[in-house]
């Protein structure tokens, strides 16, 4: 290389380092209006989001209460920032929404005012994270139970011992089931399951109505209701005072006859039936009480009336028949005879000899007799049915003398003429 040559090339690098020297000294005196750090990663050193799998727990539960949901499957991701589960109500969201809550669980209590099961789904997607990322929306349909309603029954007044009718029960929703509890004592058992209230037989041993307040609860889906109250009352059963047997003669008056009873907290009437109206009672009445009567026996032997009387309890609007009482009306017949002479002939100072032959009436007898229209009448004791009378005195006249039979009393007190 020549000289020449050597300093061409040595001044054209001089030149060329100036110019660059020059050029860098007038980019750097720029101003700067603004600037950002941006990194790039690796993305093959981290995982990204993915959708959960299921979102569950449970599926059905009763208005008023509460169910956790939860994130089964998926993933957050790894980097920074980490991404999150996000939840959502009724609607995937396209866009900016606001969320019902984060976490991979959350707690809802939605409520349902109306009387049968809604539904209502909850989404949840992770969003966010390293790289923003959305994953799809996960859907769970939760069902809501509404609160069982029962309608309570009107109050009932039933009769001890008589069996009652099933009372049907209504409410919400379709499928309610009741317990019911509160009427043992008058014989209604506690039990649950019910789509009524079951027939049973009342019991009450007192002398006095008794009350039982019946509680009903409804049950649905598994959730109680609000417990409903109704009461039964249970009438007693009417109880009579016992009437004793009557026992008269024939044309005996006989004072009424009254009925009572202990039975309290109601009233008590009275039906009475009599199988032989031929004693002087009526065949039947509605009365409290027999009036007053006569006692009647057109027969010779005892006629016998068997009265029944029924207490009649009512009490609530509810009429309850009781124990009848039975009792008796016996009424013997007058007594009846006649006499004849044991010798019709007899011999000045001979004592008559009468025969007295019964044809009604119970003996011995006692009788009077009246000897020649005379009085007063001669009293004899112990007579009886086909025996021999001494009449005395003994007649001291000659001529015909005549004996009347005035009056007999038999064994039970009858008498003839009747006595009233």
């Amino acid at each position: 290389m020549n000289k020449n040559n050597y300093t061409l090339r040595f001044f054209s690098l001089l030149l060329l380092l100036v110019s660059g020297i020059l050029l860098g000294s007038t980019m750097q005196s720029a101003a700067q209006i603004s600037s950002v750090t941006v990194t790039v990663n690796d993305s093959s050193s981290i995982t990204l989001p993915t959708a959960a799998t299921t979102a569950a727990n449970p599926t059905s539960f009763c208005t008023g209460s509460s169910t956790t949901l939860s994130v089964t499957g998926g993933r957050l991701g790894s980097g920074t920032p980490t991404a999150q589960w996000v939840w959502y109500a009724d609607a995937c969201p396209t866009g900016a929404a606001t969320p019902v809550g984060t976490g991979a669980s959350i707690t809802v209590s939605p409520t349902n005012t109306g009387t049968t099961p809604i539904t209502k789904t909850y989404y949840v997607r992770a969003e966010g994270g390293f790289c923003n990322y959305t994953t799809k929306c996960v859907p769970v349909t939760v069902t809501i139970n509404p609160t069982p309603t029962v309608t309570a029954p009107a109050n009932q007044v039933y009769c001890a011992g008589a069996a009652t009718t099933a009372i049907p029960l209504s409410g919400t929703p379709t499928g309610v089931t009741y317990a019911i509890s509160g009427g043992a004592s008058i014989g209604l058992a506690n039990a649950s399951g019910l789509t009524q209230i079951p027939s049973f037989t009342p019991i009450n041993a007192t002398s006095a109505p008794v009350t039982a307040t019946i509680s009903i609860t409804p049950t649905a889906n598994g959730c109680p209701g609000a417990t409903v109250t109704f009461t039964i009352t249970v009438n007693p059963t009417a109880a009579m005072v016992a009437t004793s047997d009557i026992t008269k003669c024939n044309g005996n008056t006989v004072s009424a006859i009254a009925f009572s009873s202990p039975t309290t907290g109601g009233t008590v009437t009275y039906s009475w039936t009599n199988d032989n109206p031929s004693v002087g009672i009526a065949a039947s009445g509605t009365t409290s009480s027999i009036p007053s009567f006569t006692a009647t026996n057109a027969g010779c032997t005892d006629a016998v009336a068997n009265v029944v009387v029924t207490p009649i309890y009512t009490n609530g609007g509810q009429t309850c028949n009781g124990t009848p009482d039975t009792f008796v009306v016996r009424v013997h017949p007058t007594p009846n005879a006649t006499l004849a002479a044991a010798n019709g002939q007899l011999c000045e100072g001979t004592a008559v000899q009468l025969t007295y032959t019964a044809t009604c009436g119970t003996g011995p007898f006692n009788v009077e007799i009246r000897q020649d229209g005379a009085t007063p009448n001669q009293t004899y004791n112990g007579v009886t049915n086909g025996g021999s009378i001494t009449i005395t005195p003994t007649p001291t006249s000659q001529g015909s003398h005549t004996y009347d039979l005035m009056k007999i009393t038999d064994a039970n007190g009858c008498t003839n003429p009747v006595t009233p």
